[in-house]
């Protein structure tokens, strides 16, 4: 008997793209580093959400309206990576929109 449910793929291609390019097509800010450090409370280690192959992931708060830097109680969560200087390849994955 075949089965009735068939998986779907659908494959978007991955096209690098310019970090210009990026800010322009899509909803994002820019955030100064000292604004992500104050987020992140200094990025400190019960902030941390993992480390990965090209750098670490930490848990921050912004104000929801002005997005400055707010603590857990007043803001919205967000995620905060740190790329390794080393890791050249984690910055251009960055850069890839999928």
């Amino acid at each position: 008997m075949a089965n009735c449910l068939r998986r779907q793929s659908t494959t978007m291609p991955v096209t690098p793209r310019s970090e210009g390019d990026i800010r322009q097509q899509a909803d994002l800010r820019s955030f100064a580093f000292k604004d992500l450090k104050e987020a992140t409370m200094n990025f400190r280690p019960d902030s941390a959400l993992g480390q990965g192959r090209s750098g670490s992931v930490f848990k921050g708060w912004v104000d929801e309206t002005t997005f400055a830097p707010a603590s857990r109680a007043a803001g919205m969560p967000i995620v905060v990576k740190i790329l390794e200087q080393k890791d050249f390849q984690g910055h251009i994955d960055w850069l890839v929109l999928k």
